[in-house]
């Protein structure tokens, strides 16, 4: 063999060398890494499944009351519209255990929500809370989500609601979330942008939440208060025998 194919030869084993360290680093991410580096991200040590219980209380700007949000993973919640009303969810059943008056000043009894609408309060909680630490996710790719590059994530509710978020690409914070809801045969995509992140025990929670149902009427809500593994007993998601 002469010098010049020696030296062809190792020129290609070079280059199958580099391509071949290469491949590997060009693979898209895979959506267990993508949730793997958000629970570090959000957590600090990644241990994401050691958050039990999650106490969130947000002022909205088209309520005179502030909303306090309780979250038992995966499904259940309590939601109390301080002074108005009081929701829950079991993960089966939802019930309004306390109501406003109505219009007439009439004092409104617990009900129970019809199981149609049970789907609007998984929503309620994959706002709130990823759904992706709870539910399986599909990785959609990157894509510019508010002006930052981030991965898509794909999760698909137990009753039906397609969540997506996007993940910044450097962070690895949720930054928006977008639901494709039908209602009535009308489509529709209420979202949230997640701003301001801030530290509450241990947890990067935003302190502030842009949210809307139509993409003409986008409000912003505040955070004042996130509270992480809170003792919460069975009695705050019991929907009272016999309620009908």
């Amino acid at each position: 063999m002469s010098r010049l194919q020696r030296v062809h030869r190792l020129g290609v084993l070079a280059v199958v060398v580099a391509l071949t360290a290469f491949i590997p680093a060009c693979r898209p991410p895979t959506a267990e890494q993508i949730v793997a580096r958000t629970a570090e991200a959000m957590t600090g040590a990644g241990q994401v499944e050691d958050l039990k219980t999650l106490r969130v209380r947000m002022e909205y700007p088209d309520h005179d009351y502030p909303v306090v949000t309780e979250l038992s993973r995966p499904n259940r919640m309590r939601t109390e519209g301080v002074g108005s009303y009081v929701l829950v969810f079991d993960g089966e059943r939802g019930a309004f255990l306390e109501r406003p008056l109505a219009e007439d000043g009439t004092p409104q009894g617990p009900e129970l929500i019809d199981p149609k609408y049970l789907r609007d309060l998984e929503l309620d909680i994959a706002f709130i809370f990823p759904a992706f630490f709870d539910h399986p996710s599909e990785y959609l790719g990157l894509e510019l989500a508010e002006g930052v590059e981030t991965h898509k994530l794909a999760v698909i509710l137990p009753l039906g609601i397609r969540m997506t978020y996007f993940i910044d690409a450097d962070s690895y914070l949720p930054l928006k979330v977008l639901a494709d809801v039908t209602v009535d045969g009308t489509e529709y995509q209420p979202g949230r942008v997640f701003n301001d992140y801030e530290d509450w025990g241990g947890v990067l929670y935003p302190r502030t939440v842009t949210y809307w149902w139509l993409p003409d009427n986008v409000e912003t809500a505040v955070v004042d208060l996130v509270e992480v593994n809170v003792p919460l007993g069975e009695d705050r998601f019991t929907i009272p025998a016999g309620l009908m």
